[in-house]
């Protein structure tokens, strides 16, 4: 699932999931550098985060509505991956049964009126 968005986010379909840690390596533009190097240090050490690191995402070209989709992304990829390490499961895989009846297609279980 990351793979897949940075694969869409780099318009590149050939990365693998290596990319993760070797994407130091590749020969990217200074946008995507920075949104990467921000990603890592939001995902591995994020009670280091300082507001330079926003403006680096603002030198680099990332205007105010980037920087937020791509800082709620990156947290959504944190947060679910730690609900799967934590409860054992495998990656990307919700477990039978675990289905929420908010998240299913139907009739909507509550009636809301104005």
């Amino acid at each position: 699932m990351h793979t897949a968005a940075v694969r869409r986010l780099t318009k590149d379909e050939h990365l693998s999931a290596e990319f993760a840690t070797t994407w130091p390596q590749y020969d990217l533009d200074e946008k995507t550098r920075a949104l990467l190097a921000y990603a890592k240090k939001l995902t591995q050490e994020p009670s280091m985060m300082e507001d330079s690191d926003i403006e680096d995402l603002r030198a680099a070209g990332w205007d105010e509505r980037g920087i937020y989709e791509a800082t709620a992304l990156v947290s959504f990829f944190n947060y679910s991956g730690r609900i799967e390490a934590a409860a054992g499961l495998p990656r990307d895989q919700i477990p039978e049964g675990a289905k929420f009846p908010e998240a299913t297609a139907g009739k909507p279980t509550v009636s809301v009126r104005g």
